[in-house]
């Protein structure tokens, strides 16, 4: 019987980075304490901490909001942000414990592949860490 290969999020964010054309970050998030896990910076300027902070705040406030509106079966596939030069996305894990969250170039980026790695990568370390 074959064993379950196992990828470390350094190796699933190695794989975004390969791929992703325009990455400029990428990070694993707790959400309950914003706190970064894990991040791959190509752009080292980029404030990887504060943005993973503060978008923990934005997920936990909509996982909220869905709550107050009855929606708590609901489960957040993805927040898209687009800024004028850049793509973000913040993407639940399954489990809605943990986020990635994925900064790009939005001239050398397509959302839709973004958007496609994002989820993957979420998916992917869920599956690894669990």
């Amino acid at each position: 019987m074959a064993s379950k290969s196992t990828k470390s999020v350094r190796d699933v964010f190695k794989e975004v980075g390969d791929e992703l054309g325009g990455l400029k970050a990428l990070s694993l998030v707790e959400l309950e304490t914003g706190l970064t896990i894990d991040s791959f910076l190509l752009d080292e300027k980029f404030d990887m901490d504060a943005a993973a902070a503060y978008n923990a705040e934005v997920v936990k406030a909509k996982i909220k909001a869905k709550n107050a509106m009855g929606l708590g079966h609901e489960h957040i596939e993805a927040m898209i942000i687009e800024l004028n030069t850049q793509i973000h996305i913040i993407q639940p894990t399954p489990d809605e414990k943990m986020i990635i969250y994925l900064a790009a170039d939005s001239k050398k980026t397509n959302l839709g592949m973004a958007r496609k790695a994002a989820k993957t990568a979420s998916l992917d370390i869920q599956n690894n860490l669990n």
